[in-house]
């Protein structure tokens, strides 16, 4: 599985480009995000997702490890397919997508082209508690890299700093992360349960 390329831009078509790695040439669809600061003969370095097919192997490239994170869970909403959730990913800002996913926004989301009511609808039932669990895994497993024993500091952190560094492996800025779970905190009380934070602190960033 090609999970990353570095290499030099040889042809540019559209949102599809070329790169050429070590004589091989690899066809890439794009994000906007990512086309945008690409040209001929520059060398770049990018993650790509690679699509598996039984007629075909296509790779997708992204500009940052959020906009791949967002592709992947498009691409897990029952009739979004790889093309569909490119498109997503390319014609909205990843903070606006998530925002939109995480409070349940269906007219924001059919502002998407390419998105209708149904689709829009199926979005947020399905990845809006995703989004809020994958963050706060991914965020303990991140504290666990950098080896923070939370009982070795004699009381666990309290749930909102789990949920900044929820938001914060989404891709927002610390500042906005704390901004935002602050808002949830004064909209909902005292929380118990930090996906349901994290849901609610993604309205406000």
């Amino acid at each position: 599985m090609i999970s990353r390329l570095h290499g030099e831009v040889v042809e540019i078509d559209g949102d599809n480009i070329v790169v050429d790695v070590n004589g091989v040439g690899y066809e890439v669809a794009c994000t906007t995000a990512l086309l945008s600061r690409l040209s001929l003969a520059t060398r770049v370095t990018f993650s790509v997702y690679t699509d598996v097919r039984e007629d075909a192997i296509r790779l997708f490239g992204f500009d940052t490890v959020a906009e791949r994170h967002i592709f992947l869970l498009l691409n897990r909403v029952s009739g979004m397919g790889p093309r569909s959730s490119l498109d997503v990913v390319s014609n909205v800002a990843i903070r606006d997508l998530l925002r939109a996913i995480g409070s349940g926004d269906v007219r924001a989301l059919m502002s998407i082209k390419g998105v209708g009511k149904k689709k829009a609808e199926r979005i947020v039932v399905e990845l809006r508690d995703l989004v809020a669990n994958m963050a706060g895994e991914r965020a303990d497993s991140l504290r666990s890299m950098v080896s923070i024993d939370r009982t070795a500091a004699g009381a666990s952190p309290p749930i909102s700093s789990d949920a900044v560094s929820a938001l914060e492996v989404l891709g927002f800025a610390r500042r906005d992360a704390e901004s935002a779970v602050a808002q949830a905190l004064q909209g909902q009380g005292p929380a118990g349960d930090v996906g349901e934070l994290i849901r609610e602190a993604l309205r406000y960033v």
